[in-house]
Order: C-alpha cells, then sequence, then structure tokens
C-alpha cells in the first residue's frame, strides 16, 4: 500500500467517511512535524470528482512513511 493510499485509510477513519468518498489532494507538512492536509470529494457518474462536495482537515501522518 503506498503513502497516498494510507492517507486515504487514515483520513476516511477521522473523517467517518464511507467507501464513496476519494482522497483527491494532500498538502504534506514541510515543516517536519507530521501533519497532512487531505481533501476528500464523491465522484460523480463520469468518475469526475465533484469538488462543491467535499471534505478537508489535517491528519497526522507521521507514522504512515
Amino acid at each position: 500500500m503506498n503513502l497516498w493510499q494510507r492517507l486515504e485509510d487514515r483520513g476516511r477513519e477521522e473523517l467517518k467517511l464511507g467507501q464513496s468518498w476519494y482522497l483527491y489532494a494532500v498538502d504534506l507538512d514541510k515543516s517536519g512535524f507530521g501533519w497532512a492536509e487531505v481533501k476528500f470529494a464523491r465522484k460523480n457518474t463520469q468518475g469526475m470528482y465533484v469538488t462543491a462536495d467535499s471534505v478537508w482537515r489535517n491528519i497526522k501522518y507521521f507514522d504512515l512513511r
């Protein structure tokens, strides 16, 4: 499992999101404190992200590297 998949799993868990939510953007902390800003959105019927209905949060990721 790569880092993107681990961040997606951690984000879904912390945000209490179901499998219909997908990670579409990540901003990893450059200061070294181990935080990442993750953004989730659902996909429409064509497989495109619907970012108007999105959720974001900062999560710890230092233990996922």
